[in-house]
């Protein structure tokens, strides 16, 4: 079962069911795959992004519970899901991966995202 909270998104493709993650190591493979820094990234995610990066977005998402798709396969996959359950995929995953403020408030965190709300120690 995907965990949302971890970055996590599950979608069909025909009848199959995959789960793309994106944590910390997906976020480094792709600055060292494409050059570019997250906010770089999430930018030429809006602004029209190139196919061949949608593919080697998606497919290093793929990589965590399904290892060694490579980028044909994730092509594949992409044109089975259709690109509305692409994009529908990649928002609910990246958004997972980076919850607003008022997300990491309503989980226990600062609003800030800084540290975990410390609690008062009782007297007994």
């Amino acid at each position: 079962m995907p965990n949302p909270l971890r970055g996590e998104a599950s979608f069909k493709a025909g009848a199959a069911s995959f789960t793309l993650v994106f944590d910390i190591n997906v976020f480094c493979e792709l600055e060292d795959e494409t050059g570019l820094d997250l906010p770089a990234l999430i930018d030429h995610i809006q602004d029209k992004p190139s196919m061949k990066l949608l593919r080697s977005i998606f497919c290093a998402g793929l990589q965590n519970h399904h290892p060694k798709t490579s980028l044909a396969e994730a092509g594949e996959i992409m044109s089975d899901a259709g690109m509305d359950g692409v994009k529908d995929a990649l928002s609910r995953a990246l958004k997972a991966a980076m919850p607003s403020k008022a997300e990491i408030a309503d989980d226990g965190q600062s609003a800030e995202g800084k540290a975990p709300k410390r609690r008062k120690a009782g007297t007994g």
